[in-house]
C-alpha cells in the first residue's frame, strides 16, 4: 500500500511540475527591450503619460543615477515621477539620440533584470556620453514594467583613465531563466 501511495504522490508531483508555464525567452527579451526603448522614446518625445506607463507606480520603485560629480537617488513612484515630469516640462525637446547595446538579460517567471550599455549623441550626431544601465522589471497584468532603474554615467570618469570599463562582448544579447517558486 505504501508503495502505491508513493507512486501516486510522485506522479502527481511530476504532473504538477510539468504543467508550469514555460517561458519563451526570446519573446520576453524582445518585450523587455521594447519597454526600455519606449521609456527613452517617450522621454525624448516629452510625453510623460507614455513614459509613466512603462513604470511600476508604487512606493518600492527606485531610481539612482551616478556620475563622478555625485548621484541622484529617488524612492517611490510619486517622487520619481514628479522629478521626471518636472524635467520633461522644463526642458525643450531635443533631437538627441541614445543607442543601447550589449544587453545582458535574466528572465524569471514574473521579474527580470537587464544590464546594457547606453551611448548618447547630440543633435548634430556628435558623441555626448555613455553609461551602464541596470533595470529591474516586474510583470504587471502580463506586461513588463520598470521597477528600478540604475544609471552610471561612465564617461565622467574617462578623462583621467580611471574606471574605464572594458567591453567584452559588444552587441550581444544573453539570457537565462530560472524557475522560482
Amino acid at each position: 500500500m505504501k508503495k502505491y501511495v508513493f507512486v501516486l504522490f510522485t506522479l502527481i508531483l511530476l504532473a504538477a511540475n510539468s504543467c508550469q508555464q514555460k517561458i519563451d525567452i526570446e519573446k520576453e527579451k524582445a518585450a523587455i527591450i521594447a519597454v526600455i526603448e519606449e521609456e527613452t522614446n517617450a522621454y525624448f518625445d516629452r510625453d510623460f503619460d507614455r513614459l509613466a506607463a512603462n513604470y511600476v507606480q508604487d512606493e518600492t520603485n527606485i531610481r539612482i543615477a551616478a556620475e563622478k560629480s555625485g548621484y541622484v537617488y529617488g524612492i517611490g513612484w510619486e517622487e520619481i515621477g514628479s522629478v521626471i515630469k518636472g524635467l520633461i516640462e522644463s526642458e525643450e525637446p531635443v533631437e538627441s539620440k541614445e543607442v543601447k547595446s550589449n544587453f545582458k538579460i535574466k528572465v524569471y517567471q514574473e521579474s527580470a533584470w537587464a544590464v546594457f550599455d547606453n551611448e548618447w549623441y547630440n543633435n548634430e550626431g556628435g558623441f555626448a556620453g555613455k553609461g551602464t544601465h541596470v533595470v529591474f522589471l516586474e510583470k504587471v497584468k502580463g506586461e513588463w514594467k520598470i521597477a528600478s532603474f540604475f544609471i552610471v554615467n561612465t564617461s565622467t570618469w574617462e578623462d583621467e583613465g580611471g574606471n574605464d570599463a572594458e567591453e567584452t562582448e559588444a552587441d550581444e544579447v544573453e539570457s537565462e531563466t530560472e524557475d522560482t517558486e
